[in-house]
């Protein structure tokens, strides 16, 4: 799995994906759309090929690329204002047009796509990334020749420079600037945490052993612990020294709440990955690298 064709490049997940292929000398090319900040792509110029999409389709790109595997990180949240038809459209449409690029090519492709382990229901975002899901494994099982496509379900990733929209980098920036009060839940929901880099290495070792994996595979990706949200802020409020209130039962909870998230990492190990980072190391080298931006 030499070349790879990344979306969603310029987020987090995505701009992390690239700087580490493009540092173990990977063929790296990554779908951008015109108006990106490219800011999180910084140093990579020359080591990863951009290609925007506006003057050629997805379709072409892929053709012109031609790339052993296909690595989806690119979505909508709907936490910036997209309409329902703009979650839609990048959650399920673009990677429809993905899947079919594959499929009308002459090669066969690793689709590697980011998950969700929301239920449908908990909103428009889950229930798109769950039918792409679908999409996914059907297209896969009626052209296994092609199509190998590794669903995998990422649970709660943080790490330092993540978009402040994220539930993980608000209370760990309300800490730092020491925030007289952090209205929250009452935090009995149980997630499973897990530190960017080693989503990165999960991501890494799935590719590296892809070719011994089924034609569609669904692959959790956590750290295969759950500590409570309540846990989670009181170790961000511990390690950063905040004098923040923390305001729990303040906040309701969201309708259809998803109370327990821990994924299975039976599969992920089986494979020969492990985490690097329990909560609390993980969020010390958090806090460390933002203490350096």
């Amino acid at each position: 799995m030499n070349r790879i064709l990344l979306t969603g490049a310029t987020g987090f997940l995505g701009s992390a994906l690239a700087r580490h292929w493009a540092g173990a000398g990977r063929e790296v090319h990554a779908l951008v759309r015109p108006a990106s900040s490219r800011r999180r792509l910084a140093g990579l110029e020359g080591a990863v090929t951009l290609h925007e999409l506006g003057g050629a389709g997805a379709a072409e790109i892929v053709a012109r690329v031609r790339p052993d595997a296909l690595v989806h990180t690119a979505c909508a949240y709907g936490r910036a204002g997209e309409s329902p038809r703009q979650v839609f459209e990048a959650n399920l449409s673009f990677g429809v047009e993905l899947l079919q690029a594959v499929l009308s090519g002459p090669d066969a492709v690793t689709f590697v796509n980011t998950g969700s382990v929301l239920e449908p229901d908990v909103s428009l975002y889950a229930l798109s990334k769950f039918q792409f899901s679908q999409w996914g494994a059907q297209l896969a099982a009626r052209d296994p020749a092609r199509l190998r496509f590794l669903d995998l379900r990422l649970q709660h990733m943080y790490g330092a420079g993540d978009d402040s929209s994220k539930f993980t980098t608000h209370v760990l920036q309300a800490c730092l600037r020491n925030e007289p009060e952090l209205k929250l839940t009452a935090g009995e929901q149980q997630r499973d945490f897990i530190h960017v880099d080693d989503v990165v290495a999960a991501y890494d070792t799935v590719l590296a052993r892809a070719p011994t994996l089924a034609a569609h595979e669904r692959i959790d990706v956590g750290s295969g612990s759950a500590p409570s949200i309540r846990e989670f802020v009181e170790t961000v409020h511990r390690l950063t020294g905040a004098t923040t209130r923390l305001a729990f039962g303040a906040v309701p909870y969201r309708p259809n709440e998803a109370m327990l998230c821990r994924a299975d990492t039976q599969r992920l190990r089986a494979l020969g990955w492990s985490p690097r980072f329990d909560l609390a190391s993980g969020l010390q080298d958090t806090l460390r690298k933002e203490s350096l931006q």
